[in-house]
């Protein structure tokens, strides 16, 4: 009787194993070994950091947008002022191209007047050869006539070498002034050719500017900037609103575990 109350409760006679399920072992007291981190101040300063963030974020995009509109303004006040000095300017490019075509009629007018005052000198050069030939001829003729063995002609044959050694020389020098004529015509056709070709450029610009292509071109640009500081802004403001409510649900969700009393062991 004694064996068997002092006999533990699942032995058997003879140190045989029981032949039924096992209770399971009690449980065992803690025997005092190292206690898990606690994040909760971790993450108080991380949600402390994330509105910091966000709120900084939030007042550069806010600077971004001020600067989004100051530069829409001036980028529209510079293309009001292009579009005046372009309607100004149109017209005076008009005015040039006329001028231009005006001083190309007249050069290549002058030209032709050259061209025939080219043509009048070569002639009076070659008349003037002939006419000295013929003094000349004529100044032997009269030498040679005699009467009774004077000269009664002589005077005369002399005023008439006279003449012809006078104008000797004369036919070479309008030569010469023909060929410099010709030069002249020659750069002055080139001339009225070089400013028609810019009278008809200076026509096309003006008729260019009239089409609004240089509006065209600044309201390109203009969205193309816009167009940038919107995303940059965006790229600023997106990350910031996501971390500032972010941080702001993290110390919702950290304040139950901080007022609550710590349970010691």
């Amino acid at each position: 009787m004694t064996d068997d109350l002092t006999r533990p409760y699942d032995s058997r006679p003879g140190g045989s194993p029981p032949s039924g399920p096992m209770s399971p072992p009690p449980p065992q007291p803690e025997t005092g070994g190292a206690r898990p981190p606690d994040l909760r101040l971790g993450l108080h300063r991380l949600s402390r950091g994330l509105i910091a963030y966000g709120i900084v974020g939030l007042v550069v995009a806010v600077l971004g947008l001020g600067v989004l509109a100051y530069v829409n303004a001036r980028i529209s006040t510079a293309g009001d002022r292009v579009g005046t000095s372009v309607a100004q300017l149109a017209p005076t490019l008009d005015r040039t191209a006329d001028a231009l075509h005006d001083a190309s009629t007249t050069a290549d007018t002058f030209s032709v007047t050259l061209d025939r005052t080219r043509e009048a000198v070569s002639a009076a050069a070659n008349t003037i050869i002939g006419v000295r030939t013929n003094l000349e001829t004529l100044e032997n003729v009269l030498r040679t006539v005699s009467f009774l063995g004077i000269s009664p002609l002589g005077p005369a044959g002399d005023a008439v070498g006279g003449i012809a050694g006078s104008i000797e020389g004369l036919d070479s020098r309008l030569t010469a002034i023909a060929d410099g004529l010709a030069a002249n015509q020659g750069a002055l056709a080139t001339n009225a050719t070089s400013l028609g070709l810019l009278g008809d450029s200076m026509d096309a610009t003006a008729e260019r500017l009239r089409s609004g292509v240089v509006e065209d071109s600044l309201a390109d640009v203009r969205a193309i900037i816009l167009l940038m500081l919107l995303v940059l802004t965006a790229w600023t403001i997106v990350p910031a609103i996501g971390a500032l409510a972010f941080g702001l649900w993290l110390r919702r969700e950290l304040e139950p575990a901080s007022t609550s009393p710590e349970v010691v062991p």
